[in-house]
């Protein structure tokens, strides 16, 4: 139906105004908002294993399995306390954290020459990468917090993707109550893929983008760690 004007009532004129903008609007909004929805879902559920436990017997980052090497990512102190106690269970010979080059540390033995600089999750998995393909793993098990599980998981299988490596990102054990979905890590969502896909692509890129970020962040916003 095409816009027209008519006469109702006399001496008054209205328009007719198509409706198909405005549904499209709303499809458009939901189409928008509809991965956000499903992936604080995913997450939610990060934090109610017992209902996985309904249709799976293995919940998601619930169930260490052996590995080769423990990475822990770097952040919240549960996250290496938990590494360490999976290290006592014999789940994996050797951990490494993020923050510090072993190559490096084994050569010098100095561990504050060593720091990788890693700023957030995808420097994270690229370091890991790096450094793991010199060490000629097949399982690799990856500690984080449980409300960043999800993204940890996206993130390293992109990074890690075409290694010959496996990949099984472990969440931290459930506080007593559970906690809750974390609206900033749902958000960082897809700007950790992108840079996880450029950093794998084009390294160059990524870090110039990294350090512009890091001159001339946006007025009145920080770059938090753990972010990208």
């Amino acid at each position: 139906m095409t816009g027209r004007e008519i006469t109702w009532p006399p001496g008054r004129r209205l328009a007719l105004v198509p409706r198909r903008s405005s549904s499209r609007k709303w499809v458009l909004l939901a189409a928008f908002l509809l991965p956000f929805v499903v992936l604080y879902g995913l997450n939610w559920l990060i934090f109610h294993p017992g209902i996985v436990t309904v249709f799976s017997l293995d919940p998601p980052f619930d169930t260490p399995q052996p590995a080769d090497v423990i990475v822990v990512l770097a952040g919240k102190p549960e996250r290496a306390r938990y590494a360490a106690l999976l290290i006592e269970k014999q789940l994996a010979p050797r951990l490494l954290s993020t923050l510090v080059d072993p190559d490096c540390l084994s050569k010098s033995g100095v561990r504050e020459l060593c720091t990788t600089g890693v700023r957030n999750t995808v420097d994270e998995a690229l370091t890991m990468r790096r450094v793991l393909a010199r060490k000629r793993v097949d399982r690799v098990m990856v500690v984080t917090s449980r409300s960043h599980a999800v993204r940890t998981a996206a993130v390293f299988t992109l990074v890690f993707a075409g290694t010959g490596m496996e990949v099984r990102v472990v969440a931290t054990p459930l506080d007593a109550p559970p906690g809750a979905p974390s609206v900033r890590e749902i958000l960082s969502f897809f700007p950790s893929l992108g840079g996880a896909a450029l950093g794998r692509l084009s390294p160059a890129l990524y870090e110039w983008i990294m350090q512009y970020r890091r001159l001339a962040p946006l007025r009145g916003a920080t770059t938090p760690s753990h972010s990208a």
